[in-house]
């Protein structure tokens, strides 16, 4: 790649860092300062407010593009090689005298290779002591859907997406489109993005992080003609995203993390082997950062979590729209969407609500999905919760409770299994728009 970051100048403040000196981060002044990355693009002191904003653009050159393309192919194409002579070994259990295990989660392993430190790729950082980690395993769903819930094409939707897979997360910006999706594979997608993230939740004791990584995604087939899919998310340099000022808020964090994903025909189980490392960057101690690439790994449970989001988000907007049109039911789409994000939907109704003159036997509706009545209808007037999205009344053994994409962060809501079915029987295409609740105001 031809960009590359500025270096800093000679002059340096007074209480800044030694040259060459790792030195823990320490916060003088704990209010956030406007930083000057990306370019042109404008930093909220807080979570962004709800408001659709484009993205500012990196400008490549033809050379510049080409060498981004060039990076994200090498690395998914090495790292498919690793594994497909892993499948080609049975997919083994790793040697415990060559891999340590970091952390078992369900079916997914994590490891770190004993006395060797990492030379290939997807170290995040070859000069620091931050090795790359290794997980395999398996995940229940499907190949689309473990690229799907992680898919984002412009700022609105990596925002909404973002904001679903990590609780950190406080802004971020889609800063070039390479490559786009197609006919044959409409996953694919090549892009420049930067986000900005929380550490640990309390920014008067560490500083945040921001990133600036090339992103890759996509479906394919082997030299075998075996389909799979692959993610691929790698730091990179680029003059037009050059890191924050050091007396600043924010360090830049380094991270590259390449999966590969198999599918056989009529099985609902994805096979997962992914390398990855994080280099957190601020001279933070050992403790605090040994779990990021661990973490970072996990996060590949919530892909799956977030592909059924964006199925129940359009699920539900479906049944707005249906009501909307419908003259006998005076909800509309926006006092949905008023319910959804106060998330009062999301538990209970209580009885008063069921017992108006207008719907006086309401609290003895039966379960929608079962049949069954509410325990103790009669005595108490109890009544049985209601589906957040398509309005049904269901029992408590019939529902459960989801997260539908909303701009600001998830909804919770409570969820029937008649909706849960009916999403897994959505189309999905990534090239169509990301299913987003509506703003509230």
């Amino acid at each position: 790649m031809t960009g590359t970051a500025p270096t800093t100048g000679s002059t340096r403040r007074a209480t800044s860092a030694i040259d060459g000196a790792a030195q823990p981060e320490f916060k003088v002044n704990p209010h956030y300062r406007r930083p000057t990355v990306p370019v042109e693009h404008q930093y909220p002191k807080a979570i962004p407010p709800n408001i659709s904003r484009q993205s500012p653009q990196i400008k490549l050159n033809d050379g510049e593009a080409d060498a981004f393309r060039h990076l994200a192919h090498s690395i998914v194409s090495r790292t498919l090689a690793y594994e497909c002579e892993y499948r080609q070994l049975g997919s083994p259990e790793l040697s415990s005298s060559k891999w340590k295990l970091l952390k078992r989660h369900e079916q997914l392993s994590i490891y770190k290779k004993r006395g060797q430190k990492s030379d290939d790729d997807m170290d995040s950082n070859k000069n620091a002591k931050t090795p790359s980690v290794l997980c395999v395993g398996s995940l229940e769903g499907s190949l689309e859907d473990i690229l799907y819930g992680t898919h984002s094409k412009n700022r609105d939707e990596m925002q909404a997406t973002a904001g679903y897979l990590h609780n950190s997360h406080m802004d971020c910006a889609v800063l070039s489109v390479l490559e786009s999706g197609t006919d044959d594979d409409p996953f694919r997608q090549l892009t420049l993005k930067w986000f900005i993230t929380e550490m640990f939740g309390d920014a008067r004791l560490v500083n945040h992080r921001d990133w600036f990584n090339i992103e890759s995604i996509g479906i394919s087939t082997d030299a075998w003609g075996r389909r799979y899919g692959y993610f691929l998310a790698k730091h990179v340099e680029h003059s037009g995203c050059p890191p924050m000022p050091a007396d600043s808020d924010v360090v830049r964090g380094k991270m590259a993390m390449c999966c590969i994903y198999r599918q056989e025909p009529r099985s609902r189980v994805v096979d997962v082997y992914a390398k990855g490392s994080v280099d957190l960057g601020g001279g933070l101690p050992g403790f605090l950062t040994a779990f990021a690439p661990v973490a970072m790994m996990l996060s590949l449970e919530v892909y799956m979590q977030s592909a059924e989001g964006k199925r129940l988000t359009a699920v539900a907007l479906e049944h707005a729209k249906g009501r909307e049109g419908n003259p006998k039911n005076s909800e509309t789409t926006e006092s949905l969407i008023d319910m959804l994000a106060a998330s009062t939907i999301s538990s209970s109704i209580s009885s008063s609500e069921d017992t108006t003159a207008k719907k006086p036997k309401s609290s003895t509706l039966p379960c929608s999905v079962c049949g069954k009545k509410a325990a103790l209808s009669k005595l108490v007037r109890a009544s049985h919760h209601k589906c957040g999205i398509c309005k049904e009344r269901v029992c408590s053994k019939c529902y459960v409770k989801r997260n539908l994409f909303g701009r600001k962060a998830p909804v919770s809501v409570v969820c029937c299994k008649v909706c849960i079915l009916a999403s897994k029987r959505q189309e999905i295409d990534p090239r169509q728009p990301t299913p987003i609740l509506p703003p509230t105001s």
